[in-house]
């Protein structure tokens, strides 16, 4: 996962429902530790998508467990969904950040 310094987000409203908006400053150096993130973030990500396909199948009452209730479910499932948002957002945040910060290195050198 990323090392992140700072993250802000902002809410906006329109008419088709809210925005939210994330902002990250990061923490990586050069592209080594770049990309050892980038594979902390993938090795994250791949898990958190087999859970929330795992919570789509518990939709199906025969396929839940039998201790979980459906509402329990689809707050979990809303959860993992949110935070898999947020990852995107940062992975592609990362990606731009990392090419900003190489077209700076080429220019100094």
């Amino acid at each position: 996962m990323y090392t992140i310094e700072n993250m802000t987000t902002t809410n906006e409203w329109t008419d088709n429902g809210s925005i939210t908006h994330y902002h990250f400053e990061f923490g990586f150096d050069g592209k080594e530790e770049y990309l050892a993130q980038t594979d902390g973030w993938k090795t994250e990500y791949k898990e958190l998508s087999k859970r929330i396909r795992q919570h789509k199948l518990y939709r199906k009452p025969s396929k839940r467990p039998a201790d979980m209730d459906g509402w329990q479910n689809l707050c979990t499932l809303s959860t993992l969904q949110e935070k898999a948002r947020l990852m995107n957002a940062m992975r592609v945040q990362a990606k731009a950040e990392a090419g900003r910060r190489m077209v700076a290195l080429q220019q100094v050198a």
